[in-house]
């Protein structure tokens, strides 16, 4: 490395300045000592600026140099002061830096993030996906296990976090009722010694189509290949899953079907604890809202949004499509071609829209996509409520953000799914 504009190296240059700041004869020496070029720096600037006046005031006043003696609070110049001083180290301003200091979160600003679905699940840890190693948060992954059936003897790999009511309800029955009895066994129950040992998976059917093609094929007395899923610690001989256990884990063959059955089963029921917790309509007030729509459209639901009065919190909602509006068409006749006509107009909703009262997106759920006809049905005898062609819904406690990340999760996972929406299309 050289200086620029003298063509030496920059060892020898910097060995120079340093002579200059430290040596005591370097304000003696000659011309030859004199630089070109000036190596200004904050602190030596300053102190010329410092030493001017005083210097001024030698020259005014002869008499000063000799009778003023050099007073205690003088203190001598450091030589590490006059050293460059770079920016980056120390601050021109430093008190600024105090006032810049990030304020501590009061708390409203914790209670409007725990009620803000999309917060709570991108603030929960981000796991690893063991079938397609890709990292999401924790709250859109679905955790599975191994479970016992009482008319099989194999370890059944199943999405325990679905299960959690039957599990629970096996374990209060087994500390019920220590003796055997003749009362029906539970369909599932956890195997104490590996009810630890869990998975997570994404949430999507054409990963569990896949995975059921490669993992369900099990011959008897081969290990499973669902084994391939574990990782290597668990695995026999280092972990805990010994390797008669290894040959005795099921995979379902109908695995997405139940999947999806058990997801719509677990929203159906958030929603009806969210519907519950609100009966009231002056303590639903900004929870649940009805939606006027003519028709099933984007234009129609952007219409419809537009009457509702701007309320706090507005962007942290979303807007549920009921499937109860009568489609009335005139190019079309009977029962079935009035259905047909209802799901392309489905098919013509947005996956978001835009809230023109706070300039934010919120997501669209269609429940006629969702769910089945049965379970539709089920849903509007629950509440009247449901029985509106829309719903707005904005979470305000645990109930309701989990209500909200419960239909999320089940619309990422019927998303790009061709199998779905071909028999979507069908029905």
């Amino acid at each position: 490395m050289e200086c620029l504009h003298h063509h030496t190296p920059y060892a020898s240059w910097r060995l120079r300045v340093f002579r200059r700041l430290f040596s005591p004869s370097a304000g003696l020496s000659g011309p030859r000592n004199v630089s070109k070029h000036t190596f200004a720096s904050s602190a030596v600037s300053q102190s010329q600026h410092q030493q001017s006046p005083v210097e001024s005031n030698q020259h005014g006043s002869p008499k000063c140099k000799a009778d003023s003696p050099p007073s205690a609070n003088d203190k001598p110049v450091r030589h590490s002061q006059l050293l460059p001083q770079s920016p980056f180290l120390t601050s021109i301003h430093p008190g600024l830096a105090k006032k810049r200091k990030k304020r501590i979160p009061t708390r409203d600003d914790l209670n409007d993030l725990d009620r803000n679905p999309w917060a709570v699940a991108l603030a929960s840890p981000p796991r690893m996906c063991s079938a397609t190693h890709t990292r999401v948060p924790r709250a859109l992954m679905s955790e599975w296990g191994m479970v016992e059936r009482p008319e099989s003897e194999g370890l059944w790999f199943m999405p325990v976090g679905l299960l959690k009511d039957e599990l629970a309800s096996s374990a209060a029955r087994k500390e019920a009722e220590p003796t055997p009895t003749s009362t029906p066994k539970p369909a599932f129950s956890v195997n104490q010694r590996l009810r630890h040992l869990t998975l997570r998976l994404v949430d999507r059917l054409p990963v569990l189509r896949m995975l059921t093609q490669a993992v369900a094929p099990h011959r008897p007395g081969r290990k499973s290949p669902a084994v391939r899923l574990f990782p290597y610690r668990w695995r026999h001989p280092i972990g805990p899953v010994t390797a008669r256990e290894e040959k005795q884990i099921i995979w379902r063959e109908d695995m997405p079907e139940f999947m999806l059955s058990r997801m719509r089963a677990e929203v159906l029921k958030q929603l009806k604890l969210a519907a519950d917790k609100y009966k009231r309509p002056e303590a639903a007030s900004g929870v649940w809202k009805a939606i006027d729509l003519n028709e099933y459209s984007e234009g129609g639901l952007l219409e419809g949004l537009k009457d509702l009065e701007p309320f706090k919190r507005m962007e942290c909602g979303a807007v549920l499509v009921m499937g109860t509006l009568n489609v009335n068409t005139t190019a079309v006749t009977g029962p079935d071609s009035k259905d047909k006509a209802a799901f392309r107009a489905l098919d013509a909703l947005p996956e978001f829209v835009m809230l023109e009262q706070v300039q934010s997106e919120v997501p669209v759920f269609e429940l006629a996509r969702l769910f089945s006809e049965k379970e539709l049905e089920e849903l509007w005898a629950y509440d009247s409520r449901f029985q509106s062609p829309a719903l707005f819904l904005r979470p305000d406690d645990k109930i309701t953000v989990d209500a909200m990340l419960a239909l999320w999760k089940l619309k990422g996972l019927v998303r790009h799914d061709p199998v779905y929406e071909t028999l979507d299309d069908s029905n």
